[in-house]
């Protein structure tokens, strides 16, 4: 009998905590997990994000009242620290899920962006609790732009108001969108990690096709193919179609 993480119920979003403003929602689901026992599968939205965070201390762009951020928090405890990216998939792949019931030309790009014809949609921040060898708890950010049609700093985003005729629910859309995180989740909590892994790699632009990247150090294009991604988030990569090499996230930027 499989028990990967069996002893771990949940139900997403069984709590929602709704706020008009805050600086972060993971800095709020943060700040309370440290003051108090946060259940698992609660969530924090904000109707706006003074502070919103992104990758690499990046800020997310967000219009007031249009788009969905909110952090949910998970006990991740039946993962080890070296399968963390595990969760990163996971998430992606539930978002990825979410947005083809409104467009059928959004794609995952490594390491946790979702894109529709290569405009950013949505954003994704992980950050974990870690104790000795496995994670503990993790707060998972997520930033989705649903009516937001006009961003003033940023070209290559996109709404998904901007890719489907019907008009959207932000509640609607948010009530599906955990739905799915449920369920995966709990995919992942039975230890079915090749359903995860076969999801990501279906979706993933750029796997086991070449496409043009740079170094960040040098602004060097090269010639890039996803190989594999190993479960502590190191893209392998055959670069120029010849050398095989592990890069960390922090090296590389894909050239859209």
């Amino acid at each position: 009998m499989n028990t990967f993480g069996a002893n771990i119920p949940v139900k997403i979003g069984h709590t929602i905590i709704e706020l008009d403003s805050v600086d972060s929602t993971n800095n709020y689901l943060s700040k309370l997990a440290n003051e108090t026992i946060v259940e698992n599968g609660s969530v924090i939205l904000a109707h706006y994000q003074t502070h919103g965070k992104g990758q690499r201390g990046n800020n997310w762009e967000s219009e007031a009242g249009s788009n969905l951020t909110f952090s949910v928090y998970l006990n991740m405890s039946f993962l080890k620290l070296s399968q963390n990216f595990l969760l990163s998939m996971m998430v992606c792949n539930s978002v990825h899920e979410l947005i083809s019931n409104y467009s059928n030309k959004v794609e995952i790009k490594w390491p946790n962006d979702l894109l529709i014809e290569s405009k950013k949609v949505c954003g994704i921040l992980i950050e974990n609790s870690i104790q000795k060898k496995h994670l503990s708890n993790s707060i998972i950010g997520i930033g989705l732009n649903v009516s937001q049609t006009q961003f003033a700093h940023n070209s290559g985003a996109t709404s998904l108001q901007s890719h489907t005729s019907e008009t959207l629910d932000k509640k609607l859309v948010l009530k599906k969108l955990l739905a799915i995180l449920d369920n995966n989740y709990n995919i992942l909590t039975q230890g079915n990690q090749l359903a995860i892994k076969n999801y990501y790699y279906q979706n993933l632009l750029g796997y086991q096709t070449g496409l043009t990247y740079e170094w960040k150090d040098t602004n060097s294009q090269f010639l890039g193919e996803i190989l594999d991604v190993e479960d502590t988030g190191l893209l392998k990569m055959k670069v120029n179609q010849k050398e095989i090499r592990f890069i960390e996230m922090k090296e590389i930027r894909m050239v859209l």
